[in-house]
């Protein structure tokens, strides 16, 4: 309360601050990604990783009813397109179900020991004996221009939150697995931490 006896209104920060946004995404001079018809609504809690860096850094700050118009570069985003991130493995290391034939486009789950791999990546093409997959997000090197508006900014609460989030170890234990997934393991003669 201020010495008025009005409320403040509530200033969004970069680590426990529930926030929910409807808004519109599209590449930079591109397509448009959510919210074509009709703005979309998504909802988070700062300081998590939930979305993009770039998004969340432009809301710090704010409060509720503020629009804004802003472009988060790719660095922000999804980060630069990598070409190391296209690698070419054997087909033997990945395992369809029968009469499923790998295509290009097709994405695959991954199982990793890095906690920062994607859950998918992509075939970008099918040889004779390999496959070559993408491990660069599908948005990579590309920047993201949003229009949005803050519909509620307040403090998290424990029901906004999971309590794993908290957690600093991730569990070795698999959700499950798809007949199709496929595990990389270290690169040969690669520093698997390197980027």
């Amino acid at each position: 309360m201020t010495d008025s006896g009005m409320q403040t209104e509530f200033i969004v920060t970069d680590s426990k601050s529930y926030v929910k946004i409807r808004y519109h995404c599209r590449v930079e001079n591109g397509p448009i990604l959510k919210g074509g018809e009709q703005p979309e609504e998504m909802d988070f809690v700062t300081g998590y990783g939930q979305v993009i860096p770039g998004l969340e850094r432009r809301l710090v700050g704010r409060s509720k009813g503020d629009t804004l118009s802003f472009t988060v570069p790719a660095e922000e985003a999804f980060g630069p397109r990598r070409q190391e991130f296209v690698i070419e493995k054997p087909k033997e290391e990945f395992s369809f179900p029968q009469g499923m034939e790998p295509y290009p486009g097709m994405q695959v789950p991954l199982i990793s020991p890095g906690t920062e791999a994607p859950d998918t990546v992509m075939i970008r093409e099918v040889r004779g004996n390999s496959i070559v997959i993408d491990l660069n997000h599908p948005l990579s090197g590309l920047a993201l221009a949003y229009e949005l508006e803050i519909i509620e900014a307040r403090p998290a609460q424990e029901k906004d939150m999971c309590a794993e989030w908290d957690e600093t170890s991730a569990t070795d234990a698999c959700g499950g697995c798809s007949p199709h997934e496929i595990v990389l393991g270290k690169p040969i003669g690669g520093d698997p931490e390197a980027n």
